[in-house]
């Protein structure tokens, strides 16, 4: 079922200044612009398709259009978009030097840093993107360990290994990468038996849904340990917004090693991987460097950053705002009964398809797949910027920003009723 073409006419004239940069950018860049950032549902009922600056919590569209931000550059900016003080202090190292041929003190400042904050870290390895991190783990932990094979759990890059389904994948990576789902202890444990003395790491993203059950990730200890692998907690997301020693920290997990990135620059690219001594100290042998890596631009951001969170009281702002932005969303959908729930951490709030406290009632009949594609863009064309992804916090956000928010989200909802021909609850 489409949208009434009444509803299709009205929404053109919200952004035709974005559609016309959609039809530059599909002639020069492939597939129209990133991935991940190809908003073309979106842009079709009215949504942004193009931002031209940002401030605080706040996004701008290429029409002049403000959104309250919750996508946050899909997790780097935790501490609001264009921060003055920030911005400031990076200034200062733009003024000193940006790459250059040698290494950089910042580095290790940066580097004690983390492995004070980090309990999982006491070496690191520098990178850009979360990509190039987890992927980074993964040739460590072949070499340490002499294996070939890996057992992972979540969203992890782009790589080969990543998507190993993808056009342009050597058919040999399919068989070496292989997957279980997230809590599920008895499903690692048959890939472990089943590969025997073959898998080199088993790697987790940290937390998905609602976060891991109690004692999984210990048990996830014990078969790696049992199974001489290695246990890789990927972080890419969770860093320095569950709590400034990750994830890691708050749950009590003992990986091996752990691999960090977006939120920890505000917006500069940098990542990291970082580990158990006898593990990394021999791993000069895997070349894993670039140009940018350990670039003092990008160090003096991660500085700042982790400055500025711990001065803020950064970790507890996220989550006492994710907590009324998850409660206040799933008292409008269970008011108007409508089919969408918010779930997951308050740092990072999950959206999900299923009535709030009833998740395995039917759906109406045509709803599954539209209702919440049909609700996020009219949050878009009411002012605030979400989609399926994980949603996220900043220090920028406030708390009339979280109460506007909820009052979209009822507004939302009727819309999204009208578009799907279907009487709202008030």
């Amino acid at each position: 079922m489409t949208p009434p073409k009444t509803h299709m006419a009205a929404w053109e004239q919200l952004n035709p200044l974005s559609r016309k940069l959609w039809d530059q950018s599909s002639r020069l860049i492939v597939g129209g612009g990133q991935a991940h950032k190809r908003h073309v549902r979106y842009l079709a009922r009215g949504g942004p398709g193009f931002f031209t600056h940002a401030k605080g919590a706040y996004v701008y569209d290429a029409d002049g259009r403000e959104y309250i931000d919750y996508l946050l550059g899909y997790g780097p900016i935790v501490l609001g978009h264009c921060d003055y003080e920030f911005n400031a202090i990076v200034a200062r190292q733009m003024t000193q030097s940006g790459v250059q041929g040698g290494e950089h003190p910042l580095e290790i400042e940066l580097a004690e840093r983390l492995t004070k904050l980090i309990p999982g870290a006491e070496m690191l390895m520098y990178l850009i993107g979360g990509s190039a991190s987890t992927s980074a783990s993964l040739r460590v932990a072949r070499a340490h360990t002499g294996r070939e094979r890996v057992i992972r759990c979540g969203y992890h890059g782009w790589h080969d290994w990543c998507v190993p389904a993808s056009p342009g994948v050597p058919a040999d990576e399919r068989g070496r990468i292989l997957d279980f789902p997230y809590n599920d202890l008895a499903a690692l444990e048959r890939q472990l038996e089943t590969h025997r003395a073959a898998v080199a790491a088993v790697i987790i993203e940290s937390v998905q849904d609602d976060g891991p059950a109690p004692g999984f990730f210990a048990g996830v200890r014990e078969l790696c340990d049992r199974h001489g692998c290695l246990f890789i907690l990927d972080e890419v997301k969770t860093g320095f917004r569950f709590d400034l020693g990750g994830a890691q920290k708050l749950y009590g997990i003992q990986p091996d090693l752990s691999t960090f990135g977006k939120a920890l620059g505000n917006g500069f690219p940098l990542s990291v991987l970082v580990g158990r001594r006898h593990i990394l100290e021999k791993r000069s042998d895997c070349y894993c460097s670039a140009t940018f890596h350990g670039d003092p631009i990008a160090c003096a951001a991660s500085l700042a950053c982790l400055d500025l969170l711990e001065l803020r009281d950064g970790i507890a702002h996220q989550h006492r705002l994710g907590r009324r932005l998850i409660d206040g969303l799933n008292r409008v959908f269970k008011d108007a009964d409508f089919p969408l729930r918010m779930e997951g951490h308050p740092a990072m709030p999950n959206p999900r398809e299923g009535y709030v406290g009833e998740p395995a009632r039917p759906l109406p009949s045509g709803w599954a797949g539209r209702c919440a594609r049909e609700w996020f863009a009219a949050m878009q064309r009411n002012g605030v910027f979400v989609n399926w992804h994980v949603w996220f916090l900043s220090t920028a956000h406030r708390a009339a920003d979280i109460e506007a928010t909820i009052k979209i989200a009822r507004k939302a909802v009727k819309q999204t009723c009208a578009v799907m021909q279907r009487p709202s609850v008030d």
